[in-house]
């Protein structure tokens, strides 16, 4: 079972870890970004009373840098430091961090403990819940990776005020996605947000993250109902991984969600699973948050072979997840080369 501690509880528990560590003898590593060093950590030493100057690991921030290069500049350090099987690694960041840094920990020596100290709303709600690891690999999105979860994963809101509105937007879209695979009555409650400034509020945090805990409890493999929560991924993936091309302007992981999830919402309506009505509700609602992205026609048959590396593929078929009401989905469905054109028209319009 997943552990997650928000708020006061997340500050004791890491507190007790730490002395149990201290007493242990344990020796304790953080990673972080070149953001999360300046805005976070300061934070971070504060509420712990800890000082991680000497045993801090700076790698550099974006989605670009989760690589195996950076992934080597971890195992070199933790090597340099004589860390053994006991050091515990403390990822304090965002997706990235979160993800590069688990894969760096359950790698090294085989494995060893790491905890996960999300700083992005991505992050907290999402990214590092659920074990996954993973590394970008040829241009492509999380294709080398692993299952582990952390010890414990400790979300705490006060990082979140440290967020330009893009990131707070990027994380508002697997809220978004969360409530669109399962809960109708928490999609309402997001329909009523009006402003980027109000998405960060405990409760909507607290419910996505229940949410996800209960789907990856059931399916930790993601063999079956995990991959639900797949729903904007296999479009906004191969999306984003194309804006990373030949000097393109990245899109950010929640916006191209955000234009996966209009795509597959598409998808659903032609397959007679939504109605037109809230297609049109769902488009109405995310275009009303995130900017479209100019992307031509041209090069759909490229976004189109980037899917081809999708996690989901079996054999020659693209899996998608696709929504039968607001509120439930449906996972394994496939759709032809002339469909996700037509429904990457779809969610690239006004």
């Amino acid at each position: 079972m997943l552990s997650i501690q928000m708020n006061k509880e997340a500050i004791d528990a890491l507190m007790n870890f730490m002395a149990y560590c201290k007493t242990e003898e344990k020796k304790i590593f953080l990673l972080c970004d070149k953001h999360t060093k300046t805005a976070c950590l300061p934070i971070l030493e504060k509420l712990t009373r800890h000082c991680f100057s000497d045993e801090t690991i700076c790698i550099p921030s974006g989605e670009v840098n989760k690589n195996i290069e950076n992934c080597m500049s971890v195992w070199q350090h933790l090597l340099s430091k004589n860390a053994d099987k006991q050091a515990v690694l403390l990822c304090l960041g965002g997706g990235v961090v979160c993800d590069l840094g688990g894969f760096a920990a359950a790698t090294f020596k085989r494995g060893i403990n790491h905890l996960l100290i999300p700083t992005t709303l991505m992050a907290q709600i999402d990214a590092a819940i659920g074990g996954k690891t993973a590394l970008n690999f040829q241009q492509t999105k999380n294709q080398i990776g692993l299952f582990v979860p952390p010890v414990t994963t400790l979300v705490l809101p006060q990082f979140l005020q440290t967020l330009p509105e893009e990131e707070v937007l990027s994380g508002f879209a697997e809220m978004i996605k969360h409530a669109l695979i399962a809960d109708k009555t928490y999609w309402k409650k997001i329909k009523a947000i009006a402003s980027w400034k109000q998405i960060i509020d405990n409760c909507l945090i607290k419910r996505s993250i229940e949410i996800k805990v209960a789907i990856c409890n059931k399916d930790p493999k993601e063999q079956s109902e995990r991959k639900k929560l797949n729903f904007g991924h296999t479009v906004g993936h191969a999306i984003e991984a194309y804006s990373l091309l030949d000097g393109k302007r990245p899109v950010a992981h929640g916006y191209a969600v955000a234009l996966g999830m209009l795509a597959e919402s598409y998808l659903s309506e032609k397959k007679g699973l939504i109605s037109e009505e809230q297609l049109i509700e769902i488009k109405l609602f995310i275009n009303k948050f995130f900017p479209i992205p100019k992307i031509e026609q041209k090069d759909y048959p490229l976004i189109i072979d980037l899917m081809q590396y999708d996690k989901k593929r079996k054999e020659k078929n693209l899996n998608f997840t696709l929504l039968t009401d607001i509120g439930s989905a449906i996972i394994d469905q496939q759709a032809d080369e002339n469909e996700i054109k037509l429904s990457l028209d779809f969610s690239l319009s006004e």
